[in-house]
């Protein structure tokens, strides 16, 4: 048994079961062909080298933190980090990409169908024009409509795929008009107007809290944990500055400079999109900036 297929039993044995079904589904919508245990296995992997390289930093650079402490807790983020947040992160910027084009694509399948066509044709005009990852998502559930699968299956096939709520509520609405019998042709051009509208409330929202999030930003990642390491750099540097710190003190600055950065990443999660959740995927690029930044100040004292 390889060194790959040891990691991937091994994560096997230590994520419970529900864990791998939700990443099998993030890792389907960020379009990763790899399996849970392959993918959490990898991960595994990556988090040893990490912490083995955060471990010869802390030796030569990183005084602050105890080498020990800093090889587990980088192992214990990159292997958190790259198991759950890059999966999501690449989920949520592909689900982004297909909310943007769905629009279009159902405007261009209503004007089909009022053109006569039926339902493959628009699907197949859809699939071949440039609309990225939405248009492979319509390649796919083509094909697999054409080998026999009902058209409402495939499209809530894609909509599964697709990760995003909004493109779930669509389709789902489509599916309602096949099933009643509406006529499909408006019900794709009702759903593309009022996925529109649901866009221009977006965009009004990432305006109106734009300066909130750049302020957060500045404060958390930048401003404080600078002056806050600055002020352990200077305190520290000389015989007699060294007595004005407790010991410890510069580890207790650099945790709290990491937390600030931590609830900085889930306000702006809950301030940006309405929902913790979408914090979690800044979390460690945040923390991992405000840690960068806090030594900084002793590289130039």
């Amino acid at each position: 048994m390889g060194l790959a297929a040891q990691a991937s039993a091994l994560a096997k044995r230590l994520l419970p079961d529900k864990i791998l079904e939700r990443m099998d589904r993030k890792l389907l919508s960020a379009g990763i062909a790899l399996s849970a245990e392959e993918y959490a296995g990898l991960c595994l992997l990556l988090s040893i080298l990490g912490g083995a390289i955060l471990g010869i930093l802390g030796i030569l650079l990183i005084k602050t933190i105890p080498t020990p402490v800093l090889i587990t807790g980088g192992a214990a983020g990159v292997f958190f980090g790259s198991t759950f947040g890059i999966p999501s992160y690449l989920a949520q910027r592909r689900a982004a990409e297909l909310e943007r084009n769905l629009p279009d694509a159902l405007r261009q399948m209503s004007s089909t169908l009022r053109a006569g066509m039926s339902i493959d044709v628009a699907m197949e005009e859809v699939a071949k024009a440039d609309y990225g990852a939405l248009s492979k998502e319509f390649e796919r559930g083509l094909a697999e409509v054409r080998r026999g699968r009902p058209l409402i299956d495939a499209l809530w096939a894609i909509s599964i795929r697709s990760n995003s709520p909004l493109c779930e509520r669509a389709f789902s609405l489509v599916i309602e008009g096949i099933e009643r019998g509406v006529a499909l042709a408006d019900a794709l051009n009702a759903v593309a107007t009022d996925i529109r509208e649901i866009h221009a409330i977006q965009r009004e929202r990432r305006a109106t809290t734009m300066q909130q999030v750049l302020f957060l930003l500045a404060v958390s990642l930048f401003a404080a944990p600078f002056i806050i390491g600055l002020t352990v750099s200077i305190a520290s540097g000389g015989e007699g500055a060294a007595i004005m710190l407790p010991e410890g003190m510069d580890t207790i600055a650099l945790a709290y400079s990491v937390i600030q950065a931590f609830i900085c990443a889930l306000a702006v999660g809950i301030i940006r999109y309405g929902k913790v959740s979408k914090g979690f995927t800044f979390i460690l690029p945040f923390t991992a900036t405000a840690a960068i930044v806090f030594h900084l100040p002793a590289f130039l004292v």
